[in-house]
């Protein structure tokens, strides 16, 4: 049943109700304002609950509560207000500004590496959440939000599948668990179809088997194809396996950039600007710092203050200084043993790429910084192809307060203790130099992050640029 509530009302006298927004299930949603804050939260409203109700409402939120990942839509706070034996419950969550899954495709379903992209991410913010100990229970493209960069956000962490009980439609409960949820996400994101029972927000699939996406729509590679099936089939036990797979499919922004060439210009000066600043200029001239900062886009923010140094300059060409160990970029690999495998894979081309404009990044964690308390690490691992000596190594990160080691060997590593340890920093600054006591010759090199610095209320680390120099 809707509760009766209408803009204007409060909860708490503190959350305010704006506009309530349509949905298929039997309680209330609604875009509101946390008065105290002065910020947009999403409020939830369940009419005609019991106490009981209420305890397991507080309870599903306290699960989600134990997962840091920023993918998931926080809970902010819940609470009922009784009327004689009945009590009106509210759960109040972050306001993502976004369209749904759902909206997205029902106008036309995405392209095969778009797809991939969006619920890729989705796959590793349930194995974030599985390993933490919570579920969804009722996953679907509604629960997912693309926001204007992108990057999908998924709500309803525990409470979704608690509420169904709450509204009268218990019955009809997804029976499906969080895995095939996720083949679900696929299967919908490719044809605009929903193949699994208790949720009618997409029409159902009308051609095929309702697994394999290919008999609905043409254009899907098999690949991709057989992954969904399997996902809905139920024959992934552990979301890390289907990560992997997704992992080594192509994958494409929903909005790729447009190319501009003004942009393309500002590159290649950024890249000039990397060898060529003197660094006492920049330390020196606060106005000057900022100018150039600036024009380097993505530069860390405390490399664009006034007594910020830079790396010193790098030679290519043989015309002086030192020169790094490769001639072409080397191969690069996210390194993440403990998680699901590996972080922005997509863009560990980007920490080699003597463009300090670009980086590679971790995801955002939350709580902890180290890793939001989930794993012990995270990094690249550099293959330069064959053993090579290396006197010194630069590193341009982000942020300063970053905690890492640098590691070299022979072997490619499968664990962050099977490289021996030849360099490390605590707290390091965003611009880092460092000589090693002794020369290391060694193909593998491993930059292993131990604790991230801030970003904002969570914690990230961005990497601009490594070099190996001899």
């Amino acid at each position: 049943m809707q509760p009766q509530a209408e803009p204007g009302t409060r909860f708490d006298d503190r959350y305010r109700l704006d506009e309530q927004i349509p949905t298929r299930t039997g309680n209330a949603l609604w875009r509101g304002t946390d008065e105290v804050l002065g910020r947009p939260v999403t409020i939830r409203l369940v009419t005609e609950a019991t106490k009981a109700q209420f305890t397991e409402l507080c309870d599903a939120v306290s699960r989600a509560g134990q997962v840091s990942d920023a993918r998931w839509v926080r809970v902010l706070d819940v609470g009922s207000e009784a009327e004689g034996r009945q009590r009106t419950l509210w759960v109040i969550s972050e306001w993502v500004d976004g369209r749904s899954l759902t909206s997205t495709v029902r106008s036309e379903p995405l392209r095969g590496p778009v797809a991939t992209q969006i619920v890729l991410a989705c796959a590793q913010a349930v194995l974030t959440a599985h390993r933490a100990g919570a579920r969804h229970g009722a996953l679907h493209p509604s629960e997912v939000v693309i926001g204007p960069d992108d990057r999908p956000r998924l709500a309803g962490l525990e409470i979704a599948a608690a509420l169904y009980t709450m509204d009268g439609r218990a019955s009809a409960a997804p029976d499906y668990d969080d895995l095939r949820a996720l083949g679900g996400l696929l299967f919908a994101s490719l044809t605009g179809r929903w193949p699994l029972p208790g949720w009618d927000g997409l029409p159902s699939p009308t051609k095929g088997d309702g697994v394999h996406p290919r008999q609905q729509r043409g254009g899907i590679s098999r690949e991709l194809d057989e992954i969904t099936a399997r996902a809905l089939s139920g024959g992934y036990s552990d979301p890390a396996a289907l990560v992997r797979d997704l992992n080594a499919l192509p994958r494409a922004a929903l909005h790729p950039p447009p190319k501009d060439p003004d942009r393309v210009r500002n590159g290649a000066w950024a890249r000039w600007a990397w060898r060529l600043v003197p660094p006492l200029i920049v330390a020196g001239v606060g106005l000057g710092a900022w100018v150039v900062g600036r024009d380097l886009g993505q530069i860390p923010s405390p490399a664009r203050g006034a007594g910020a140094s830079f790396p010193q300059p790098r030679q290519h060409n043989g015309t002086g200084g030192q020169q790094v160990v490769w001639s072409t970029p080397p191969h690069v690999v996210s390194f993440d043993p403990q998680g699901d495998g590996a972080e922005d894979p997509g863009g560990v081309g980007l920490a080699v790429d003597d463009d300090p404009s670009t980086q590679w990044a971790t995801d955002t964690y939350r709580n902890n910084p180290r890793f939001g308390g989930l794993k012990d690490g995270a990094g690249l691992l550099l293959d330069l192809g064959a053993p090579i000596k290396v006197r010194t190594a630069e590193l341009l990160l982000s942020a300063p307060g970053a905690t890492f080691q640098i590691q070299a060997g022979t072997k490619r590593p499968h664990r962050p203790t099977d490289l021996p340890v030849v360099a490390s920093r605590d707290n390091a600054p965003a611009a880092s130099r460092i000589k090693l006591t002794q020369p290391v010759k060694a193909r593998f090199w491993l930059l292993w992050v131990t604790s991230l610095p801030r970003s904002g209320n969570d914690y990230r680390l961005g990497v601009a640029e490594i070099a190996l120099q001899h």
